[in-house]
C-alpha cells in the first residue's frame, strides 16, 4: 500500500473533506495508557464527508484504520504504518423520542449515561465509569456492574467500506458477544439507536453514584491505563488470578500491574508498551502455569 505525501496538497484535500492531516505523529497522545509510536493521523471532523474521505484513500492505494476515544488500545513503540482515522470527540446532539435515543458514534459515553438520566432513562448506569466514545463502547460491547450496552441497542448506522454504503443494521442482525461484537474492521460505527427504560431521575442517580464509589474503591481511575487488560474466563474473575499468584505490583520498566486492580497494568512511570507486553507475558504464563487458565486480551493490541 502506498502513503500521502506530506504536502500542501494533501493538506488541502484532507480540510475540503472535514478532515486534519496529522502525518508522523506518536499515537501515545491519543490513548489513555499513554503509549505507542508513530503514525500519520487524520482527524476526522464530520462524519458525513467519511465516504467520500474513504474513497480518496482506497483510490490512492492508502491502507486505514479507525480510532475512536483510545481507551482499550496498546500501540506498540513501532507505531504502524496504516493512516488512522482518527473519529475526534466532540459536543454532539442526541436526539431523545420517548424511550428511544438517538446518539452519534463520537458522543462521550459517560455524557450520555447523564443526558439520559435527565430525561428518566435508566438501563446504562453502570457505564457511567467507562471512558471513551459510544462508538468504542458499542465496538467492544461495553460492559460494567450488570450492564451491557449491546442489551439496549435496538439499531446501528454503519458505513460499509466494501460497498461504500451507509447502512442500517438492527440489533437482531448483529452479534453482541461478551467485549466483542459482530462488526468487521472496515465497518465504521456512525450512531446507534438506544431503548432504555423508564426510572425516576433520583434513582438513576443513586446507582451511577454506586457505580462510581465502588470503581474508585477497586480501580486506579487516576492512572493511565486501558482498563482491563485480560477477558475473564468463564466462571473466575482474572483479576482474582493474578492477585492470588501475588502479582500487584510487579514493575518493568515505567509499567506496572496496579496494586488496586491485579487485572489493570498502569504506565506510572512513563512507560514503553515494551514495559506493558512484557509485564502481559509474565501474567499469561504464571496464570496457566498455576491455573492451566489461558487467557485472552480484552485490550486491542495495534502492531507494525
Amino acid at each position: 500500500m502506498s502513503q500521502l505525501a506530506d504536502d500542501n496538497v494533501t493538506r488541502s484535500v484532507m480540510a475540503s473533506l472535514g478532515a486534519e492531516w496529522r502525518p508522523a505523529e506518536n499515537l501515545s497522545g491519543y490513548t489513555s495508557l499513554g503509549v505507542g509510536g508513530p503514525a500519520n493521523i487524520i482527524l476526522v471532523r464530520d462524519e458525513e464527508q467519511l465516504p467520500e474521505l474513504l474513497r480518496f484513500l482506497d483510490e490512492h492505494g492508502v491502507a486505514w484504520r479507525v480510532l475512536g476515544g483510545g481507551t482499550n488500545l496498546l500501540v506498540a513503540d513501532e507505531g504502524v504504518s496504516d493512516v488512522v482515522l482518527h473519529l475526534a470527540r466532540r459536543p454532539v446532539e442526541v436526539q431523545f423520542a420517548g424511550n428511544r435515543v438517538e446518539v452519534p458514534a463520537m458522543a462521550t459515553l459517560g455524557t450520555t449515561v447523564m443526558e439520559c438520566a435527565k430525561r428518566n432513562l435508566g438501563g446504562l448506569e453502570g457505564l457511567i465509569g467507562v471512558p471513551g466514545t459510544v462508538g468504542g463502547a458499542l465496538r467492544m460491547n461495553a460492559g460494567a456492574y450488570g450492564t451491557q450496552i449491546g442489551d439496549v441497542v435496538r439499531a446501528i448506522t454503519v458505513f460499509r467500506a466494501r460497498s461504500g454504503r451507509v447502512e442500517t443494521v438492527l440489533s437482531d442482525e448483529a452479534r453482541f458477544d461478551y467485549r466483542h461484537t459482530s462488526f468487521a474492521s472496515d465497518e465504521i460505527l456512525l450512531a446507534v439507536s438506544l431503548e432504555l427504560p423508564q426510572r425516576p431521575y433520583a434513582e438513576i442517580l443513586e446507582r451511577v453514584r454506586a457505580c462510581n464509589i465502588k470503581r474508585r474503591a477497586s480501580q486506579p481511575v487516576n492512572e493511565k491505563s486501558a482498563g482491563c487488560i485480560f477477558k475473564n474466563p468463564a466462571g473466575c474473575s482474572t483479576g482474582k488470578l493474578i492477585d492470588e499468584l501475588g502479582l500487584k505490583g510487579m514493575r518493568i520498566g515505567g509499567a506496572m500491574i496496579s496494586d488496586l486492580h491485579a487485572n489493570f497494568i498502569v504506565n506510572r512511570f512513563q512507560a514503553k508498551a515494551a514495559d506493558i507486553f512484557k509485564l502481559m507475558d509474565i501474567i499469561r504464563e504464571r496464570v496457566l502455569s498455576a491455573y492451566g487458565v489461558e487467557l485472552h486480551e480484552e485490550v486491542i493490541i495495534w502492531a507494525p
